[in-house]
């Protein structure tokens, strides 16, 4: 089971980079092209060149998103989307109480403060995503797929985080060493979570909150 894990973590490692290459392509796709320009002394030509809506109309069109398949497999999959977001939080907890172990008063004092900021800064904003009346869009959509891909990749990638507690809390090399120490455990443990987990519960994860955005597709 540990070598799937892996196998899925470097799967969704390289979805993550995936996934914000296709939103880039979505957006070229969505943006006005401007027209070719005219080639020198193109004004003596008998030669026609395509015109803007020629050159867009030969781009590919993505494939509508299916928001009703969506909705129901978010529904279908709920319990274990919620099972996995409370394990989670109750790992960063855990690891939180034991890095705390590790640093100075003044570095604790410091590190628990931003922790309370992110958390109120994550439930403001997953708030007011659940809480909006329009639809959702479909670049909003793929964002927060990308983001929840984004978080697997901040659990097994324990430089990311290190290299966050040296920047802000300027913990010396000893403390470093304890803390990569709880960041490796911290990863082998998610990578327990996750061999319990079906993938789409990971994947879903930010988007089920606020899943009744999903129901009607905004006017263009």
């Amino acid at each position: 089971m540990r070598t799937q894990s892996r196998v899925l973590i470097a799967v969704l490692t390289v979805a993550v980079f995936g996934v914000g290459f296709s939103a880039g392509l979505w957006v070229e796709r969505a943006r006005p092209l401007p027209a070719p320009p005219a080639p020198l002394l193109a004004e003596f030509s008998a030669q026609r060149f395509p015109s803007t809506a020629e050159v867009r109309a030969a781009v590919p069109v993505r494939a509508p998103l299916n928001r009703a398949q969506l909705a129901a497999e978010i529904e279908r999959l709920r319990p274990q989307i919620e099972d996995y977001r409370r394990r989670i939080d109750a790992l960063d907890a855990e690891f939180d109480r034991d890095l705390a172990a590790v640093l100075t008063p003044e570095q604790q004092k410091d590190y628990l403060a931003a922790q309370r900021r992110r958390a109120e800064r994550m439930s403001k904003t997953a708030a007011a995503v659940a809480a909006a009346p329009e639809p959702f869009t479909d670049a909003e959509i793929e964002q927060l797929r990308q983001r929840s891909l984004f978080g697997v990749l901040w659990m097994v990638a324990p430089s990311m985080k290190l290299d966050g507690l040296v920047k802000d809390l300027k913990i010396d090399a000893a403390q470093q060493a304890k803390a990569g120490e709880l960041l490796r455990a911290r990863r082998e443990k998610f990578l327990a979570i996750v061999d319990s987990t079906p993938p789409p519960s990971i994947t879903l994860s930010r988007l089920a909150p606020a899943a009744q955005r999903l129901a009607t597709k905004p006017a263009k």
